[in-house]
């Protein structure tokens, strides 16, 4: 939700955050780095109840106090069944999450709190920079020690990364591609319950939609686009990520995963306060992050550009998904150029490629998404 906190600041300005000119990046971005974790907190708490309406009086009344209580947190997207379903929340898919905490900028920017915070090895930081480490503590480790109930954790969980990889697990199947900041093995309670077909069902349908990219205006012999299989294929896995979100399982955590990476992804956008005092300034977030790993010592993921590249598009592409909006009849919203969506396919697709270095183009054993299911017995 930082993201989506910065876009509205830019479109619309917000006076409270002393953001009077529309359409300023920088500007919106300054006013969020440099937010009292506080103010931050009570707008995802904001988020939070617009998903999942629990808060009492109290909580209530402490969130006309924010400084971001007026801007409206963006709706959920409603479920036509089962009844009751709260929908697909508004923040980012936890796909978002995973592919930025690839890049190893959550271990490296907690280097930069570390360093910064028990010595002058990075220099002395601006007062600007010394709010966005009180933030940073606060979001991605809980400093503040805020009671929130979209927070992840607790003393019963009390690592926030080991959470996230519990829930990169669970919903995703898959672990991160590195191990501790000092590259031992990760130790997390890896669930039984995971869903571990996805990585095979994603690419399958990113195969089947890049050969529909291909075929586009190829209109007679030689068409190999199935849209058939490619609908059949998004609603498998739309039945699998829902599988693991009944009575709100992991929304809580894609929630505070979501606005720990978008608290990183904001921090290495372009060259603001923390990557100048970082002396990190470039023309790309990757080469931001590659840079600043290097001043703490701990190196960036090689792919990172990519990874930071498909971030966004893969959330839009799941969350479109999850939604079920995609049917028999508009499955060629999944791949149409000159759309949002057709376009976030083609960058998953590129970008999906160059990180994990799997030829999408070229497919292996086909997945079957015709599996048996349990029935009633009569």
């Amino acid at each position: 939700m930082i993201r989506q906190l910065v876009n509205y600041i830019f479109e619309f300005g917000h006076a409270a955050s002393g953001v009077t000119q529309l359409k300023d990046m920088n500007a919106a971005t300054t006013a969020v780095l440099t937010a009292d974790p506080l103010d931050l907190t009570l707008y995802i708490e904001q988020v939070w109840n617009s998903y999942s309406p629990t808060a009492g009086p109290a909580r209530r009344e402490l969130w006309k106090l924010g400084r971001f209580q007026d801007i409206p947190p963006p709706a959920p997207i409603a479920l036509p069944n089962p009844p009751g379903d709260p929908g697909i929340p508004s923040w980012d898919h936890l796909a978002y999450s995973y592919v930025l905490e690839n890049t190893r900028a959550t271990q490296i920017l907690r280097r930069v709190v570390s360093q910064y915070r028990s010595g002058e090895s990075l220099g002395v930081p601006s007062p600007q920079t010394r709010r966005w480490l009180e933030s940073t503590e606060a979001l991605l480790h809980g400093a503040a020690n805020l009671i929130a109930p979209w927070l992840s954790t607790s003393s019963a969980r009390n690592d926030s990364e080991y959470v996230r990889r519990n829930a990169y697990w669970r919903l995703l199947g898959m672990d991160l591609a590195h191990g501790t900041p000092d590259n031992g093995p990760a130790e997390y309670v890896k669930a039984t319950a995971a869903n571990t077909d996805f990585v095979r069902l994603f690419e399958e349908l990113l195969y089947e939609l890049w050969r529909a990219i291909s075929n586009i205006n190829n209109q007679v012999a030689g068409n190999e686009t199935d849209k058939d299989r490619i609908f059949r294929i998004a609603q498998e896995l739309q039945y699998v990520l829902r599988s693991r979100r009944l009575g709100e399982m992991l929304d809580r955590e894609e929630l505070a995963a979501a606005t720990v990476l978008g608290w990183v992804e904001l921090t290495v956008s372009n060259d603001n306060f923390v990557v100048a005092d970082l002396k990190a300034q470039s023309t790309s977030s990757a080469n931001r992050l590659r840079m600043i790993g290097s001043r703490v010592g701990l190196p960036a993921h090689s792919k990172s550009a990519a990874l930071l590249s498909m971030s966004e598009h893969i959330s839009f592409l799941l969350r479109t998904i999850e939604s079920a909006v995609i049917t028999e009849s508009n499955v060629t919203m999944l791949y149409q150029p000159g759309t949002g969506l057709g376009e976030a396919t083609r960058r998953v697709i590129t970008e999906w490629s160059a990180a994990t270095g799997k030829d999408l183009k070229a497919r292996a054993k086909p997945v079957d998404v015709n599996r048996a299911r349990l029935v009633a017995v009569k």
